[in-house]
C-alpha cells in the first residue's frame, strides 16, 4: 500500500495576505497599547467619556495609514516578478509598521503625562 504525502505543514501565504495579517494584529496591538497606556494619563474634568472618545479618535486616524499600507502590498504582490526581491520591502514596511505600533501609544502616553 502506497502512503499518501503528506501536505506541507504551512501553505504558501502571499505577501499581500502575509502583510494584512500583520496590519490586523499590529492595529489591535495598536488599540490595546491605547487602551492600557494612553486612556489612563488623559486627564478628564467633568466627562469620563472624553477619554474614550480620544481613543477612537486616534485609532481613526491610524486605519487610513493602514489601509494604504495594504492597498500598496496588493499592488506590489499583484505585478511581483518570481525572483523574490520584494523580500526586503516587505521586511522594512513590517518593521516600520510594528515600530509605529508600539511607539505611537508610548509617545503619547509621554505627551499626556507630561502636559
Amino acid at each position: 500500500m502506497a502512503q499518501a504525502q503528506k501536505a506541507p505543514l504551512r501553505a504558501y501565504k502571499s505577501y499581500s495576505k502575509r502583510m494584512s495579517d500583520h496590519v490586523a494584529l499590529a492595529l489591535v496591538v495598536y488599540t490595546l497599547a491605547l487602551i492600557f497606556l494612553v486612556t489612563p494619563t488623559i486627564e478628564s474634568t467633568g466627562t469620563t467619556i472624553f477619554p474614550y472618545f480620544v481613543l477612537v479618535l486616534f485609532v481613526a486616524a491610524v486605519i487610513p495609514m493602514c489601509r494604504n499600507l495594504e492597498r500598496r502590498w496588493q499592488a506590489l504582490s499583484a505585478t511581483a516578478d518570481a525572483d523574490g526581491g520584494l523580500e526586503t520591502l516587505y521586511v522594512a514596511d513590517r518593521l516600520k509598521l510594528w515600530s509605529a505600533a508600539i511607539a505611537i501609544p508610548a509617545v503619547l502616553a509621554v505627551l499626556f503625562t507630561v502636559f
